[in-house]
């Protein structure tokens, strides 16, 4: 009978598995959206295997306190494989899925004693719409492998026994930290997790008592947090550190961020039990929150009653509260306690359930086995909402195809956020499309008038419209709203460097823009300026620093720099343009440039002798003209100098 029931569980788990598969195999046909360039392609290091070390030793570009090198070496692995192809990408995301949905599976059968009921766990996880995001976005790769090794310390902690379970479970831990920073719940949910598991039918078994019960076990996740975090402070010289000011949700006063917790929390649990009508690709609010807000004074008192339901469960059904509150546990890292860091408007992200969703979808189960032991027509209410969980995901998974559908959502999504409208109008930018950009433009600087990337997209319309003037005054704006947006300083310096104001663009270049992300754009700027002053020595160092910086240079303004300071005759007239304003030393390594170029010997002896009597160095100017003649060049330039060449010499010897 034993053998008859796993048969018949691992069957239905493989039937699950199907499901979810064929759900998510359309992922398989996606491309790259939003943040994945930046992830993935964002920076030159994570192109050669033989720079793995560098790469992976630093924080990820978004945060200074994002370090998760487990997770990225997965990702690197793949690029220098594939490459630019996102079909493996995707391909990697969806087993991981699937992966997770055997192990909550699994987790739901133990949890149940083996009864098939336990499979329904990993079914409602595996086909709920919160998790869209985390399997069809390749950035959601961090909290994918997060939680894989967070429910494989779950399974692990039941499956092994002694030293092999103390080491197996501190040991996932440790990768899943090397993911992400909020796998650091892991004890305390652990402890919540056994508690659900090992209670008593009266539920007496103490939390307390099993902490002392399994205090080897605890100082193993001790001792994994310890080597976590010296791993953390040899890579980065640091545990934490304080991220820029614009990185940060404005939280505003203690009571405002009150109230940002209570929304982020509200907002998370709705998602997992009615994701119906509220799945999106972000989730925004004004911020700080108005204290005037009457749904955001609601919110947090349902994130209070929701804390207080499941206290109240924990004490009157032990399995299904101490799972809730372990979900409530894992979600800690992210509800806002230190204002998180993301776009304008956006508070929270639906990949952040990737883990506590496994553990809410167990209580909810554990919970529903009860229920329909005592009303067997639940069991199809149960059924009806896994549809149509499965509906919504279907439904909504086609949002993440391409970066057009992706954005063109979000603006239906959250229509408040000017961030779909901006990056809408970006990407329309990028295609040609400049009409339908500066639209989309509008559409962003209407809905929020303080946020600078709608001036910035517009201001790039214009100036392919053909209107430099008012690109220039847009761009300004957008730094004065926005102080710190690079891109608005960046093009701000570009457009003054083409009106002739280079020191002007050299200054915000190097005060605004350099050495911040994207790397390789403040280098740009200074090389495209420099160009322009005739400064061709350093715009060649620039264009190089900004080459090597581009993960992918092919047809980059850096290439192109780099290609048009290869003539010759640029560093000759540039010489001749230092000589012009008596900058000699100037003119003479511009020289210097052009005779590492092959140059036309007749313009390069022209200027080389201009210099020379300019040097005050008669006799060498009129040795290299002498030189340009006997070679048979005629030239009346070369006659006019040498006439002054010998002009000059006569004066000496008199």
């Amino acid at each position: 009978m034993r053998e008859r029931t796993a048969w018949a569980n691992a069957a239905g788990m493989l039937i699950v598995l199907i499901v979810v598969g064929a759900l998510y195999a359309p992922t398989l046909s996606f491309g790259f959206v939003w943040d994945d360039d930046q992830v993935i392609y964002g920076r030159i290091d994570y192109q050669s295997p033989s720079r793995w070390l560098e790469a992976v030793r630093q924080p990820l570009d978004f945060s200074p306190n994002y370090f998760r090198p487990l997770a990225l070496s997965s990702l690197l692995v793949q690029l220098w494989l594939w490459g630019s192809n996102p079909a493996p990408f995707h391909a990697a995301n969806v087993l991981i899925h699937l992966l997770n949905t055997a192990l909550v599976g699994a987790l739901g059968l133990r949890l149940l004693r083996g009864r098939w009921y336990g499979l329904l766990a990993g079914a409602l996880y595996g086909v709920h719409p919160a998790l869209v995001e985390s399997v069809a976005f390749v950035s959601s790769r961090y909290d994918l492998l997060a939680t894989l090794f967070l429910l494989l310390a779950l399974w692990l902690e039941g499956r092994l026994q002694g030293a092999a379970r103390v080491g197996g479970v501190s040991a996932v831990f440790l990768l899943a930290l090397l993911c992400k920073e909020m796998a650091i719940t892991l004890p305390l949910v652990l402890l919540l997790w056994q508690g659900a598991t090992h209670a008593d039918a009266n539920g007496r078994l103490g939390l307390a008592a099993l902490l002392r019960r399994e205090r080897a076990l605890y100082l193993g996740l001790a001792a994994a947090l310890g080597v976590y975090l010296a791993i953390r402070y040899a890579a980065l010289g640091y545990l934490f550190t304080q991220p820029v000011d614009s990185l940060q949700i404005d939280a505003g006063t203690p009571l405002q961020h009150l109230l940002l917790v209570g929304r982020t929390l509200t907002t998370l649990l709705g998602l997992v039990l009615f994701p119906f009508f509220s799945i999106a690709p972000a989730h925004h609010s004004e911020l700080p929150v108005p204290l005037r807000d009457g749904w955001a004074w609601a919110q947090l008192g349902l994130a209070g009653a929701a804390l207080i339901v499941a206290i109240w469960l924990a004490r009157r059904q032990p399995r299904v509260g101490r799972l809730a509150l372990a979900g409530l546990i894992a979600l800690l890292p992210v509800l806002n306690l230190r204002p998180l860091e993301f776009a304008y408007g956006i508070f929270t992200a639906e990949r952040f359930l990737t883990f506590p969703l496994a553990l809410l979808t167990l209580g909810l189960t554990s919970g529903a086995f009860g229920w329909i032991r005592r009303a067997p027509a639940a069991a199809s209410m149960l059924a009806g909402f896994a549809g149509a969980l499965l509906l919504t995901t279907a439904y909504n998974l086609p949002n993440w195809r391409d970066a057009e559908s992706l954005w063109k959502w979000f603006t239906v999504a959250a229509p408040r956020s000017p961030i779909g409208y901006s990056n809408l109008s970006d990407l329309y930018n990028k295609q040609g499309r400049h009409t339908e950009a500066l639209e989309y433009a509008e559409k962003a600087i209407q809905i929020a008038p303080r946020s600078g990337m709608g001036y910035v997209n517009k201001g790039v319309a214009r100036l392919r419209l053909g209107d430099p003037d008012g690109a220039i005054a847009l761009f300004r704006q957008a730094t004065e709203i926005e102080p710190t947006n690079t891109t608005g300083w960046n093009n701000l310096a570009v457009m003054l460097s083409e009106r002739g104001q280079h020191a002007e663009a050299e200054r915000i270049i190097k005060q605004h823009v350099l050495n911040r992300p994207p790397q390789f754009m403040g280098r740009q700027a200074l090389g495209l300026i420099y160009a322009r002053m005739a400064r061709l020595d350093l715009a060649e160092t620039e264009f190089r620093a900004a080459y090597a910086l581009l993960p992918n240079p092919a047809g980059s303004v850096p290439e192109q720099g780099l290609r048009e300071l290869e003539s010759a005759s640029k560093w000759i007239a540039a010489a001749h343009q230092w000589m012009n304003q008596g900058e000699l030393a100037l003119a003479e390594t511009h020289l210097h440039g052009a005779a590492q170029r092959d140059p036309d010997k007749i313009a390069y002896g022209i200027a080389l002798a201009r210099l020379r009597l300019l040097q005050n160095r008669p006799a060498e100017a009129k040795r290299l003209l002498n030189e340009l003649q006997a070679s048979g060049y005629r030239d009346p330039t070369i006659d006019a100098l040498l006439s002054e060449a010998n002009q000059k010499l006569k004066g000496v010897s008199r």
